[in-house]
């Protein structure tokens, strides 16, 4: 049986010899293909080189996720409970939001987004509104009795008959609708910034007297009230 095999090579060898004339031999340092005639053809083999600029371009490994999918992961995470913190850091809190006549007393609001948000007499007696933004939020009515508003921004809203009795607004911004709240006795107005024609006009109310009870601050010296 092998030397019927071997018989039959030969025939192929002899029928078509291009065929085993040379062998190839890959380089991978130099990127290019050799091919060498077969020695046993010719006793002097040449050496032939080939670019393989024709060869199939490498294709990149496909990612595991496509790109999609990974950015939609990357915002749910980040639409977590962190999400939660809008001056302190991204969010929106409250903003935009109708919670007129409800109860925010008592609670820690700290660095929350308040901006133009309804809150006609809504309640936010004794808490703790450090940092928080109330630009152009509807005010009436609302209730910030004993509240922590230090470094608030109350900035373009509406206070008609705000309740800011005994509050601590030290390093607070107001606007001119701060003459038109219901009470600012005793409040704790240090370091607080007011339009120019304001100022008088708040000094001017007879209810701006008093101490604060936090504080131990005088309301008039507080704010610089001759």
């Amino acid at each position: 049986v092998l030397s019927q095999r071997r018989h039959q090579k030969r025939q192929k060898q002899q029928r078509h010899p291009e065929l085993y004339s040379f062998w190839r031999q890959w380089i991978p340092e130099t990127d290019f293909l050799t091919v060498l005639e077969n020695e046993e053809s010719n006793p002097h083999p040449t050496r032939v080189t080939k670019n393989r600029s024709t060869a199939r371009p490498h294709q990149p490994q496909q990612p595991l996720l496509p790109t999609a999918l990974l950015a939609a992961m990357m915002i749910f995470w980040m639409a977590g409970p962190q999400a939660g913190m809008a001056v302190s850091g991204g969010g929106l809190d409250y903003a935009g939001l109708d919670i007129s006549g409800q109860d925010f007393s008592n609670g820690n609001y700290k660095g929350k987004d308040f901006t133009q948000v309804l809150a006609k007499a809504t309640n936010f007696a004794k808490s703790n509104l450090q940092g928080c933004r109330f630009y152009k939020a509807y005010l009436v009515n609302a209730d910030f009795s004993d509240a922590d508003i230090r470094g608030v921004s109350f900035e373009d809203t509406s206070m008609d008959n705000a309740n800011m009795k005994n509050a601590v607004a030290s390093g607070g911004y107001f606007s001119a609708s701060i003459v038109d709240t219901a009470s600012v006795e005793n409040v704790d107005f240090t370091d607080a910034q007011f339009p120019i024609k304001t100022l008088p006009l708040l000094c001017d109310r007879p209810d701006m007297k008093g101490t604060n009870p936090v504080t131990g601050v005088d309301t008039r010296d507080s704010a610089m009230c001759p």
